[in-house]
């Protein structure tokens, strides 16, 4: 099938991980907190099968950030990306000192031209 421009809809999925983090036997990913700064980063990929796809990013925990005077949720991870021309994209998940001992899940989505949602996730402890 293929709609919306060259796209075949049957080519289309979602897969992610986190590429630079040990994995454990149980398929979850761990980050170790660096204690002298502020925040511990580390990059999430996505794989799609497909080019220039926005890709949404979510997470079950947040951090309550300060703007200045202005105090916002905020997920631990950037909320959105574009793969690229190999059907590849990223984004960055932020642990803070509050998630240390936390399992974090990261749920990464995209709607392709076809109107087919995919949707992945994984999880991310954070060692002290």
């Amino acid at each position: 099938m293929v709609c919306g421009g060259d796209e075949e809809c049957n080519d289309c999925y979602l897969t992610i991980s986190a590429p630079d983090l040990e994995i454990d036997n149980n398929g979850y990913y761990h980050i170790d907190f660096i204690n002298s700064d502020i925040q511990t980063f580390t990059t999430l990929k996505s794989e799609t099968g497909f080019y220039y796809e926005k890709i949404w990013w979510f997470s079950n925990t947040m951090h309550l950030a300060q703007h200045g005077t202005n105090e916002n949720w905020e997920y631990l991870v950037n909320t959105s990306s574009y793969t690229n021309d190999e059907g590849i994209g990223h984004t960055v998940f932020s642990a803070w000192e509050e998630n240390i001992g936390d399992t974090v899940k990261v749920i990464c989505t995209y709607t392709d031209n076809c109107n087919i949602w995919y949707s992945d996730s994984l999880y991310i402890i954070v060692n002290p």
